[in-house]
């Protein structure tokens, strides 16, 4: 398998997956790799043995390469981002920490009492998750690659559906009724009064034009139709069903029919408002797949094991996320 590992070296392997899944067109370079992979897969469901567990090891490079290594636009807004090796273990400083600078008015040689900032570390909390599958043989022998693209693909989404919901269910929790950055909205959708409320909040606090509007696509879209539209929008609407903008602030959706297990990837009847980093969010090591093949019951058992992470935030940074809480 030397050429084709050659091959997989400079192709994007979760991006193969899925305009394998979703039959997306290909370049002649990723049809010829898909031709090899298929084979290759096809014999290993004939011959009962995968030797060098070389499908183990590919779907962990999938896995690394679209959650380890690859830009997540979101969770890089809310948090610094870093991986750090899998026996390390570290304290996090939150940076910038919260101007607690006090004035004082005084005389020209007075003095007055001092104000700190409070560069204080924090443990992060950490999570570790694993998936345990299996590919029978004969899925092999009938479908050859795409059951190893298919299967690559939904550990992806399975992993990073409960990293991001690990994550914001953490957010919506700290923030409590009575906050700044707590937004009732007495219906079951967003209003206009909610959503300016909202606006407003990230943009007081967004820096470098950067910030966020976060639903479920039914809240966006409801949020797209409040504001009075300008013929731009009436046709952005036309095309794409949503704005991406609300009162300046960009607007993004996650559906919520990449749900695993019933498990949705933020929590429901919420809308956030992201206006810069809270903290720090770090991979620990690196995922780790292993096999087992069982030729007497015609599979071969995988394991996705050392999915880790931790996260840190304090109070005072929390501010630079709210929510809207919809009845």
């Amino acid at each position: 398998m030397t050429d084709i590992a050659e091959m997989v070296k400079k192709t994007d392997m979760f991006e193969l997956a899925q305009k394998t899944n979703y039959k997306l067109d290909m370049d002649d370079n990723e049809k010829d790799v898909v031709a090899e992979l298929d084979e290759h897969f096809r014999k290993i469901g004939e011959n009962g043995f995968d030797r060098d567990h070389e499908i183990s090891q590919f779907m962990r490079k999938v896995v690394q390469q679209e959650i380890y290594e690859a830009p997540d636009d979101i969770l890089d807004l809310i948090f610094e981002r870093d991986t750090i090796g899998e026996d390390d273990d570290y304290q996090a400083t939150i940076m910038p920490p919260e101007n607690t600078l006090e004035v004082y008015e005084a005389g020209r040689e007075g003095t007055v009492p001092n104000s700190y900032l409070d560069f204080s570390e924090m443990k992060p909390t950490w999570r570790n998750f694993q998936i345990q599958s299996d590919l029978s043989f004969s899925d092999l022998r009938k479908n050859g690659w795409k059951s190893v693209s298919l299967l690559s693909e939904y550990a992806v989404a399975a992993l990073k559906n409960n990293m991001y919901h690990a994550v914001f269910t953490v957010i919506d929790n700290a923030i409590t009724n009575g906050a700044d950055n707590y937004i009732v909205e007495a219906t079951t959708a967003p209003t206009v009064a909610s959503m300016d409320a909202l606006a407003a909040y990230v943009a007081e606090r967004v820096e470098n034009g950067d910030g966020l509007i976060l639903g479920l696509y039914k809240y966006i879209l409801g949020a797209s139709k409040l504001q009075s539209a300008s013929e731009a929008m009436k046709d952005e609407l036309y095309k794409n069903g949503i704005l991406s903008y609300y009162g300046g602030i960009p607007m993004k959706y996650l559906t919520s029919v990449k749900k695993v297990q019933g498990q949705l990837m933020i929590p429901d009847k919420r809308i956030f408002g992201i206006a810069k980093q809270i903290g720090t969010l770090d991979m620990k090591g690196e995922i780790h797949s292993y096999q087992t093949d069982e030729p007497a019951r015609e599979r071969i058992q995988l394991y996705w094991k050392d999915f880790s992470f931790g996260y840190a935030f304090r109070e005072d940074t929390l501010k630079n996320v709210a929510k809207i809480v919809l009845a």
